[in-house]
Parts: C-alpha cells; sequence; structure tokens
C-alpha cells in the first residue's frame, strides 16, 4: 500500500491549517482552537445477498482544525478535516462474475458543528451532552464513485481533572440523514448512476488524556448503509447501441476506523 506520498499531503495540509487558525485566533472570541493529525485503520465491507462482495483494507490519515466556545451555558464546537490514505482491494466487478484484487484510494473532507450543555457531576468531573451534525465528501478510485453523506450525533463527553492532566472520554450515536453515491461506470461500458444508500444507526467514541496543550487518544467512528434501491443504467454496445433495461444499487455498506490521534490546543 502506498501511503506515504498521501500521509505527507495531509500533514502538510495540517500545517498551514495550523498557520491559519494562528492568524484567525487573535481576533477571536474567548475559546479554544486545536489542531490534529490522526492515523489509523480503515476497513470498508460491502454485501450482497448477506455474501462479501467487497474488502478494502488499510492505513487511513487525517488532518484537521477544532474551535470550541462557551456561551450562555453552552458548549459550540466546529471542525474541519481532511482524510485519505490508499487501501487493499478485495472484491468483485459490477456483475458480480469475476473476483478482482487491486488497490484503491481515498480522499475526503468532513466538517461538523456541534451544540453542547456542560454539567458539573462531582469536584473535578463534569459531563456533557451534546448533539452534532456533520457532512463528509469522499471518492473511491478504484470504482470511480464519490460519495455525500450528511449525518447527525448525539453523546456524552465527561472529563476528569487531576493534578496533572484531563482525562477525557466521549461517545454516542451516529445516523446518516441524507447519503448520495454517484459512480462513473463508462469503463465498463454502462451509464453513470446515481444511488442513495439507506440509513442504519451506528456509533463512534474517543478516549484519552489532555497534558496541557497536547492531547493524545484513540478514536473510532462507524458508518452503515442499508442497500439503496435500484436505479436504471443503460450498457453501451461497440456499435453505440444503447441496451436499456440494467439496473444497480449500491448494496450493504459499513465503514469502521480505528485512529491514534494526537492534538495542539491553543
Amino acid at each position: 500500500m502506498k501511503t506515504t506520498t498521501l500521509a505527507g499531503s495531509l500533514k502538510a495540509l495540517a500545517v498551514i491549517a495550523a498557520f491559519v487558525a494562528c492568524g484567525s485566533v487573535q481576533t477571536a472570541g474567548a475559546g479554544e482552537t486545536s489542531v490534529y493529525l490522526k492515523s489509523g485503520w480503515f476497513s470498508w465491507n460491502e454485501q450482497v445477498d448477506g455474501s462479501s462482495f467487497v474488502k478494502e483494507r488499510g492505513f487511513m490519515h487525517g488532518a484537521g482544525i477544532a474551535r470550541k466556545d462557551q456561551a450562555a451555558g453552552l458548549t459550540f464546537a466546529e471542525s474541519i478535516e481532511v482524510w485519505g490514505g490508499n487501501l487493499d482491494y478485495d472484491g468483485h466487478d459490477i456483475t458480480g462474475a469475476s473476483q478482482l484484487k487491486s488497490d484503491t484510494s481515498y480522499l475526503g473532507t468532513k466538517e461538523e458543528i456541534a451544540v453542547g450543555v456542560k454539567l458539573a457531576a462531582w469536584g473535578p468531573l463534569t459531563f456533557e451532552p451534546f448533539a452534532s451534525v456533520g457532512h463528509k465528501f469522499w471518492i473511491r478510485t478504484r470504482s470511480s464513485e464519490d460519495w455525500n453523506s450528511f449525518y447527525a450525533k448525539a453523546g456524552v463527553l465527561g472529563e476528569l481533572k487531576t493534578a496533572g492532566c484531563t482525562l477525557f472520554l466521549k461517545g454516542g450515536a451516529l445516523a446518516p440523514l441524507y447519503t448520495r453515491s454517484h459512480v462513473s461506470l463508462a469503463n465498463a461500458g454502462y451509464t453513470d448512476v446515481v444511488t442513495e444508500p439507506k440509513s442504519e444507526l451506528s456509533g463512534f467514541a474517543e478516549g484519552g488524556v489532555r497534558l496541557g496543550a497536547y492531547s493524545v487518544s484513540v478514536e473510532y467512528e462507524g458508518m452503515r448503509f442499508g442497500q439503496s434501491a435500484k436505479v436504471a443504467t443503460s450498457a453501451i454496445a461497440p456499435n453505440g447501441v444503447k441496451v436499456e433495461g440494467s439496473q444497480a444499487y449500491q448494496p450493504d455498506s459499513q465503514s469502521d476506523l480505528f485512529s491514534l490521534k494526537l492534538a495542539y490546543s491553543f
């Protein structure tokens, strides 16, 4: 798997993001800005009639900026992230007849906003119920796909402050609100298709330790999609005559990402 080039690009973007954040924080109100890098193991699975159709595995890398403020007893958080990686591909062609082993590249962005209420539980222990909405865009090069998914999260953040550090743990439920997938089938001799995979519930979690301006954590995010409705596509014969009546769909799909995350706050 060729991860070096893409990882370097993402790290360069993180450095640029840090300079942008440093410039803007001087005019911002009270709050905290952080920049982060993360890297971990990503898997994507598709199933047709209960059998494996596509498996993708490999390291995924990300870089982003996050901002958190407090006002009127509420917390407000925003984040922007870029992510990507090169993965091993184990799947089939679009007919399902031929097995394929290759590699594929992902490149995507994620934007998220959240609102929470910070509650004191006992001394140095606090809890913060929160809700957020976000958007993820990504491309998968092997299958010539681009995805847009709008999602919602609901969960709780817990923090325990000690003399030398702060321990934190958060988690909750994640549900896609609307997802659209566009697939280019030109190389296979078909017209493009647009599908809308069904939304299914998943989860997210993060736990770690904060030491001064630095923090390290382990993060998980899952996404689940049910099979989409079938949509029409047309096969194009060599002489240019279109053969009507073919259908395509996005199978049951799920992704899991486990990451190690390093952040610096100011």
